[in-house]
C-alpha cells in the first residue's frame, strides 16, 4: 500500500486516516486490482488514492456538488438515483459520509446492489450520533468563532459540515439570504430529511442497523472510525489526531463504518 501525501489540516488527516481503515478493509475482502465505484467522490480525492494503491476506480456525483468546481479525478455525473453503470460491474461501491445526504436513498440502494458481480460488497461510512451531538453542542461557539474570524477580515480555514474542502464562494452567493441567515443562526440537519434533533436518533448505530437490514444487505462487518470531532471542527488545530483517538474512546467516534453483502439472490448472480 502506498503512503498517502501528508495532510495540510486537521480535517483532511482525519479523512485519511479513515480512508487507512477503508484499505486495510478492502485488503481483506478485494483482490488487487478489485473495481471499485466510489458514490459521491467530491473532488475524487479519495477515488485517486485508491487507485494509487492498485485498484481500478470509477467515481460518481451530482453536477451541482459543492465540489465541482474543483475535481481532481475523472467524475461522471449523475442524478443521485440512477448508478449510469451496467449490471455487475463491481466488485466494491464505497461512499464516505454520503448516504445521509441523499433523498430517495431506497433506490440509490437497490442501484448500488444492481451494480455489485457476484461476491461483491457495499463499504459506507455514514455519522454517529455522537457526532450530532457534539456539532450541536458546538454550534453556538462555532458560529461566534466564525463571526470573530469575519470581524478580523481572516477566511475560515475550516467551514461546512465536517467536509473536506469548505463551500465554494458561488455555492454560497446562490443562496437565498433567509437561508443564509437561518443555515448560520440555527441549527440545521445535516442529512437530507428530518431535523438536526431528530439526527441524534436517526444516526444512531441501531438506526442504520435496521435501514441497511430493511434494504436487503447482511451487515458482514462493523466497526467505527475511532476518531472524535464536531461538525463544524471547533478546535480544529488544537487537537491533535491522537488526542481525538483519546476522545473518541469517551466521548463517541464521528462514523460509523460498515461492510455490507447485497441479498443473497444478486450475489448468487
Amino acid at each position: 500500500m502506498s503512503s498517502p501525501a501528508p495532510a495540510t489540516n486537521p480535517l483532511e488527516a482525519i479523512r485519511l486516516a479513515e480512508l487507512a481503515r477503508i484499505q486495510t478493509l478492502l485488503q481483506r475482502v478485494a483482490r488487487p486490482g478489485a473495481r471499485i465505484l466510489e458514490v459521491g467522490a467530491g473532488t475524487g480525492w479519495q477515488a485517486r488514492a485508491l487507485a494509487a494503491n492498485g485498484y481500478d476506480v470509477a467515481a460518481i456525483d451530482i453536477p451541482q456538488s459543492n465540489h465541482s468546481h474543483a475535481r481532481i479525478w475523472p467524475i461522471v455525473d449523475f442524478d443521485g438515483r440512477l448508478i449510469p453503470f451496467a449490471d455487475a460491474s463491481f466488485d466494491i461501491v464505497y461512499s464516505s459520509n454520503v448516504l445521509e445526504h441523499v433523498p430517495d436513498l431506497p433506490t440509490l440502494n437497490r442501484e448500488m446492489q444492481r451494480v455489485l458481480r457476484p461476491g461483491g460488497m457495499a463499504m459506507h461510512y455514514v455519522p454517529t450520533a455522537a457526532w450530532r451531538l457534539w456539532s450541536l453542542l458546538a454550534f453556538y461557539p462555532a458560529l461566534g468563532r466564525d463571526a470573530w474570524r469575519r470581524l478580523g477580515r481572516r477566511s475560515p480555514a475550516l467551514a461546512g459540515d465536517a467536509m473536506l474542502e469548505p463551500i465554494p464562494p458561488a455555492a454560497a452567493a446562490a443562496r437565498p439570504l433567509w437561508r443564509k441567515l437561518t443555515h448560520r443562526v440555527v441549527p440545521h440537519a445535516h442529512g437530507a430529511m428530518g431535523s438536526a434533533l431528530g439526527e441524534l436518533k436517526r444516526f444512531s448505530r441501531g438506526a442504520w442497523d435496521r435501514y441497511f437490514k430493511a434494504a436487503g444487505w447482511t451487515i458482514s462487518h462493523y466497526e467505527v472510525n475511532g476518531l472524535c470531532l464536531s461538525g463544524d471542527m471547533l478546535l480544529g488545530p488544537a487537537l491533535s489526531l491522537a488526542w481525538r483517538q483519546r476522545l473518541a474512546r469517551s466521548l463517541g467516534s464521528t462514523a460509523h463504518l460498515y461492510l455490507l453483502k447485497p441479498p443473497e439472490k444478486l450475489a448468487a448472480r
